[in-house]
């Protein structure tokens, strides 16, 4: 069923109050119009936002979805593409089935409230899910929103309000430094590729993800995953796959075992952005002593051999060889958010079963030459 909306915040606001997930994607947001979303969205609600700024997105939005991010389960995007990003879709799931708002509305109180605007809402079942995968086909081009691009973002947004002219060429800059702060990180994955590519080609592929798979299944056992009530470091820091531990860090750790089984649980909390609980883990108040970066990436490889990769001295060296390289401006958590992003996709194009696999192959090429 197809109908014609004209005052877009009456119907929406009825729909989202019950939405179990929502996909937004708008040319412009303002912080009244996300304020007024998220005051009318379930705790429980699963967010996706892609967001563009060729127009002026207010910064206060962009802020408050940043540090949403890493608190809970919003997923955010901003468009780079050098076409003006200008669309307004509003998806929204929950167990009644779709609910689709599409037309000139953007996320604004003036799109909601005030304006003279046209949205076509949808429910028919075959029709969302073609509005879904437009969006996930946009989302995955978008850039990551990072702190650094926000408060770069928010100096120049001052200007915009200023003065109208030249609002193009500065949504350009600030597209083309979101776009070169994230493309450092992949400066040589077609050679990064083509290596991994060779890997899995080989006759002992098969054999390496039987190997991984039985280390996974250990590295559980040896912690008692995922109650954490029995947990035998000695038994642990044997495993030299997915990382070699050094030794020397086992008796501080195993005097703060009741604090160990504290950082686990956090670690292995999935409703806990990565972001966050990685730099808890490594500077924050559940840090605990002889616990540092391959440590904490070893239990989160673990724990989940398909989100995350083990962050060590020799998967660095690799990809350092190949240019990946990670911004600045970003904080410990967020590079490793962002690094676990990117190698996912690299697993994805070279058909590499998980992150644990390519671990592997990063020990190989870190390796080389030593």
């Amino acid at each position: 069923m197809t109908k014609i909306i004209t005052k877009l915040a009456d119907r929406l606001l009825f729909d989202i109050k019950a939405a179990d997930e929502i996909w937004i994607a708008v040319a412009l947001m303002s912080n009244d119009g996300l304020s007024l979303l998220l005051d009318n969205l379930k705790d429980s609600c699963k967010q996706n936002y892609l967001i563009g700024v060729d127009l002026p997105t207010d910064p206060k939005a962009l802020k408050k979805l940043n540090e949403l991010q890493f608190t809970s389960g919003i997923n955010v995007r901003i468009h780079t593409d050098k076409d003006c990003f200008h669309p307004k879709l509003y998806l929204i799931k929950n167990k009644s089935g779709y609910s689709a708002f599409v037309g000139s509305a953007n996320c604004t109180n003036g799109g909601f409230f005030n304006n003279v605007e046209l949205s076509i809402n949808i429910t028919d079942p075959e029709n969302c899910e073609l509005l879904k995968r437009w969006f996930s086909d946009y989302y995955a081009k978008g850039k990551s929103l990072t702190t650094s691009f926000v408060e770069n973002y928010q100096a120049d947004y001052l200007e915009r309000q200023a003065r109208e002219k030249g609002e193009e060429n500065i949504a350009k800059k600030e597209k083309k430094e979101l776009n070169d702060e994230i493309e450092v990180i992949l400066s040589e994955k077609n050679d990064f590729v083509k290596v991994l590519k060779n890997y899995r080609k080989k006759s002992d592929y098969l054999d390496i993800v039987r190997e991984r798979e039985q280390t996974i299944i250990d590295l559980r056992m040896s912690i008692d995953y995922p109650h954490f009530n029995n947990i035998d470091i000695e038994r642990y820091f044997s495993y030299k796959e997915l990382g070699h531990l050094i030794p020397i860090a086992k008796p501080a750790i195993n005097r703060h075992i009741p604090e160990l089984k504290k950082l686990l649980q956090w670690l292995c909390d999935e409703s806990v952005d990565i972001a966050i609980r990685y730099e808890n883990a490594i500077s924050g108040d559940l840090k605990v002593e002889g616990v540092a970066k391959a440590f904490v990436s070893k239990i989160l490889i673990a724990h989940r051999p398909d989100l995350f990769f083990v962050k060590n001295n020799k998967s660095e060296k690799a990809l350092r060889k190949y240019g990946v390289q990670l911004p600045r401006g970003l904080t410990e958590g967020e590079k490793y958010k962002i690094m676990c992003n990117t190698l996912r996709q690299i697993c994805k194009d070279t058909e590499i079963k998980d992150l644990a696999i390519l671990d592997y192959y990063l020990y190989l090429e870190g390796s080389k030459n030593e």
